[in-house]
């Protein structure tokens, strides 16, 4: 077969896949979590008395955490999910220099100088923005919360993809196999050099939260689950939460992570933000793919992910497999994206999305 045919092909697949799993979405649901989408516009109806299905989706505690580092410039973002029954969940890793728009307006906000130059209610909001979710716990914490958040968990080995390094003290952490106590992990999450592009420093500190999920195992400390998330209170404080959090599996995720050009840059940064990176520094903004976005926290906290719009809220069911797929040069994560991002062309809300092989 031709390079052209197989393309071709490739794309045919893609656009049928993508067309099937939009007319399963395009049933309808109307969405609501136990918390009514956590107090957001969720599942707004494109007009009233439209009688749509109803799928209750459980609800799932959600924390938003920064590490910043002494002069609280931020340098990882994380949102933790709970499973429903309350122990385990999820660490989802967000750049910091992410733009909270995921690069679709006019002006640039990154939430690292969201968070320097508006504080943290702002950086919050913003991270809600990009998220799609709202939060039940909401923290920054130093290299001494860091260290305190892992304690529990012992000497963490950390398979470091990059030579990490901090400028201001001159530690480094070579690339390899090592192993880090908390206190050590605290200082090389929050390692910078405001010299280069800051998302370069992101697979350093990624591994570190990697290390973390698979620290935890199959669950260490004295959280119960619960019979039912109806029963499962929402944690008072971060301490709380990674008790929990603590008490099963972890799964880590993290979002691709896109730059932007110099020039971008340069031209919708806004000037009140670049004073955030200081005279010497780099601006540097990446970007998440919005789809990505809304898959990665559709499948871990489907009743947390907003619906902003006026119009219908789905959720997107992927039947296929990886091995269907083969044949055709693409992944079941392919057609998936390729999916919601033309139900997010179509102006509607993606709520939930669920990986259901043989739907």
């Amino acid at each position: 077969m031709s390079a052209i045919r197989s393309r071709r092909r490739r794309g045919t697949w893609m656009a049928l896949g993508a067309t099937v799993l939009a007319l399963i979405a395009a049933i309808a649901l109307s969405i609501v979590g136990v918390a009514t989408l956590a107090d957001s516009k969720a599942g707004q109806r494109a007009r009233e008395g439209v009688d749509l299905p109803l799928q209750r989706l459980p609800y799932t505690p959600t924390a938003l955490v920064g590490t910043i580092d002494e002069d609280r410039r931020l340098t990882t973002v994380v949102v933790l999910t709970l499973e429903p029954d309350g122990t385990g969940g999820s660490i989802v890793e967000i750049a910091a220099s992410a733009d909270a728009n995921s690069g679709n307006a006019d002006l640039l906000e990154p939430l690292n100088a969201v968070l320097q130059v508006e504080g943290a209610d702002a950086f919050a909001l913003d991270a809600e923005v990009l998220t799609g979710v709202t939060f039940d716990v909401i923290e920054l914490v130093d290299q001494e919360g860091f260290a305190q958040i892992v304690s529990p968990l012992g000497d963490l080995p950390v398979d470091m993809p990059i030579n990490l390094y901090d400028t201001s003290s001159g530690e480094q952490w070579p690339k390899g196999d090592t192993v880090m106590p908390g206190a050590v992990a605290a200082r090389a999450v929050t390692a910078v050099d405001p010299q280069i592009e800051d998302w370069l420093f992101e697979p350093g500190r990624a591994a570190i939260w990697q290390a973390v999920a698979k620290r935890v195992g199959a669950g260490i400390g004295s959280a119960v689950p619960v019979a039912s998330d109806s029963d499962l209170p929402r944690p008072a404080d971060l301490d709380a939460f990674v008790d929990r959090l603590f008490a099963g599996p972890v799964h880590y995720r993290a979002l691709s992570i896109r730059p932007l050009d110099a020039e971008r840059v340069a031209e919708q940064l806004p000037a009140a933000l670049s004073v955030a990176f200081g005279a010497a520094a780099k601006d540097a903004v990446s970007v998440h793919d919005r789809a990505e976005t809304l898959i990665v926290m559709g499948a871990v906290a489907p009743a947390r992910v907003g619906a902003p719009l006026e119009a219908p809220s789905f959720r997107v069911a992927m039947g296929f497999t990886d091995a269907e797929l083969a044949a055709a040069g693409v992944t079941s994560t392919d057609v998936l994206q390729q999916a919601v991002n033309r139900l997010l062309f179509s102006k509607v809300n993606v709520v939930s999305v669920a990986d259901i092989p043989g739907s």
